[in-house]
């Protein structure tokens, strides 16, 4: 059997300003290229795979539901150093759920649901 990797998942944001905020600003995450589309984007790389934002008018997220869900779908991302994040987010006043496990969940602007993960914390 051939092995398999996620290339990348794309999500979409209403305003791609408002997202690098907060993917670049508060995550961390660093742009690469992306190609002209003929719609704003913006993408990020995360080790051998990518997340896409693509800016639309209206997303499927449900943006004024303040309350974040593990149990939302959601995509995660492995930090270097999760305690350091977590004392970032809150700083930035963001609202995040925190079970200590190793792990937490919070919204982007759109109200898409991102997991935090420690590099020892079992994705299975």
């Amino acid at each position: 059997m051939a092995q398999r990797l996620l290339d990348h998942t794309s999500i979409c944001v209403t305003n791609v300003e408002r997202s690098r905020q907060f993917y670049e600003g508060l995550l961390g995450l660093t742009p690469t290229q992306r190609p002209d589309f003929g719609f704003p984007g913006m993408w990020y790389q995360l080790g051998e795979g990518q997340l896409h934002l693509i800016q639309r008018e209206r997303t499927t997220a449900s943006a004024d539901d303040e309350t974040v869900n593990a149990a939302d779908p959601h995509f995660a991302i492995q930090v270097d150093d999760l305690e350091a994040m977590r004392r970032r987010i809150q700083a930035a006043g963001v609202q995040m759920l925190d079970f200590g496990s190793g792990q937490l969940w919070v919204h982007d602007p759109d109200g898409n649901t991102v997991e935090l993960r420690a590099p020892t914390v079992p994705s299975r």
